[in-house]
């Protein structure tokens, strides 16, 4: 075949592939791609203070050591890029998966009457709420000094007593996974986003707050 057939061939192929929007549909190719997500984190990827245990100032369901929560949360994140992977029919072999995300510290209110603070949780200290898995906000009685949720109001999830209120703040994390060893199209990429956030939604209880992106 003449070299000028071969060019017309390859720019028709070229043509082709840019009016299908790329290889397997969309415009962009990603190569070595990192999906970028914010959600409330799983329980299990959250860890209380030192004193949690003596204090009873953990969350059911929580990891009771950082590392123990990066080691969760790194699992989790990695095995739904992985799964993903599959579900578009992607080959992983010589596929590298970096999560980043840094598991935080977060107490439940004090539920213990003999830990190191008899009285319970002191107005403004924070501490967590889960709905549904996830740690939405955090939550601290307001007032004076001398003011506290009582272990008891704590433990029956009741926290305050009348004429008493709470402050909530959204807990909102970040995590971002790098997938090196793979170029996919823009419409894989977000088919693969999709599953990455299913997996983690119905797998890790993670509830996004946006749509993952990609870079």
């Amino acid at each position: 075949m003449s070299k000028l057939c071969v060019f017309i061939l390859s720019f028709y192929f070229l043509r082709v592939i840019d009016s299908c929007g790329g290889i397997g549909g969309g415009g962009q190719i990603y190569t070595n791609p990192s999906f970028n997500m914010k959600f409330y984190p799983p329980v299990g990827w959250t860890y209380p203070d030192t004193t949690a245990i003596t204090n009873l100032a953990y969350l059911p369901g929580q990891s009771l050591t950082q590392s123990q929560a990066q080691n969760l949360a790194n699992g989790a994140l990695t095995a739904a890029i992985l799964e993903g992977l599959n579900s578009i029919g992607y080959p992983t072999t010589g596929v590298t998966v970096t999560p980043a995300y840094t598991a935080p510290l977060v107490d439940d209110c004090i539920k213990s009457t003999t830990g190191t603070s008899p009285s319970g949780t002191p107005a403004g200290t924070q501490f967590g709420i889960v709905e549904n898995g996830a740690v939405t906000k955090l939550a601290s009685i307001q007032g004076a000094a001398g003011v506290a949720i009582t272990p008891m109001n704590c433990a029956s999830r009741a926290y305050v007593t009348t004429g008493q209120t709470l402050a909530y703040t959204p807990f909102i994390q970040q995590a971002s996974v790098k997938v090196d060893g793979i170029v996919v199209s823009e419409y894989q990429a977000n088919i693969l986003a999709a599953k990455i956030a299913q997996e983690l939604s119905l797998g890790s209880s993670a509830q996004f707050t946006e749509e993952i992106t990609i870079n």
